[in-house]
């Protein structure tokens, strides 16, 4: 395995990640979305920061070879375009942000795995730090992904809450208007008796006047 990817297989590493993901958890639970949103543009802003470091470290990086800074340098700045979009609010697009958030993140410690292998750089606690931010952002990510899961659901129940609402006021008024129709046939009905009767009498009494 690879530096990063040794660092992040670390028993230490390892229960960091389960912690972080505890305390997203935890902070979804007790704050509003809009909190837990800023919160996550927190997790970004702290991982940018490190990604300053790390390039800066790479520039100027002795070890390495122009053409792998160039590509390391080409990775991680996708990473930052990515770390630096606004809020995604709506569900879609919290979704496709954090997509593209985790897959510029694994092009980028690839990159950087496989392109700075023996660099030798002056804070030897640099990956460390990026793994421990990258962590805490992923877990911001997964428990963000969680609650628009779960309001995804509450709001198809509301939804279909709401269509068998609908469908019982729609069976209520087809057999209100079922009575109504009924009602007016039946005024017709007698309405029309009482017409042929009276129109009887008349033919009656007009036979009357001719006996």
């Amino acid at each position: 395995m690879s530096r990063i990817k040794d660092i992040r297989a670390t028993v230490d590493k390892k229960l960091d990640a389960l912690e972080h993901q505890a305390l997203a958890l935890e902070a979804q639970l007790r704050q509003t979305k809009d909190q837990a949103l800023q919160r996550l543009e927190e997790r970004k802003q702290h991982l940018r920061e490190v990604l300053k470091r790390v390039q800066a470290e790479v520039e100027k990086s002795k070890d390495t070879a122009d053409q792998a800074k160039a590509e390391v340098k080409a990775k991680l700045e996708r990473l930052e375009v990515q770390l630096a979009l606004g809020k995604a609010e709506a569900r879609d697009a919290f979704e496709d942000q954090r997509g593209k958030i985790l897959n510029a993140l694994s092009d980028f410690e690839s990159a950087a795995d496989q392109k700075l292998k023996g660099a030798a750089f002056e804070s030897g606690r640099l990956w460390e730090e990026l793994v421990g931010k990258a962590s805490s952002l992923e877990a911001e990510l997964d428990a963000l992904k969680g609650r628009f899961e779960v309001e995804k659901v509450k709001q198809q129940e509301a939804m279909e809450a709401k269509k068998q609402e609908m469908l019982g006021k729609l069976e209520t008024f087809k057999g209100q208007l079922k009575e109504k129709r009924k009602a007016v046939q039946e005024r017709a009905g007698t309405l029309e008796k009482d017409l042929k009767d009276g129109l009887e009498q008349i033919k009656a009494g007009i036979r009357k006047l001719f006996e």
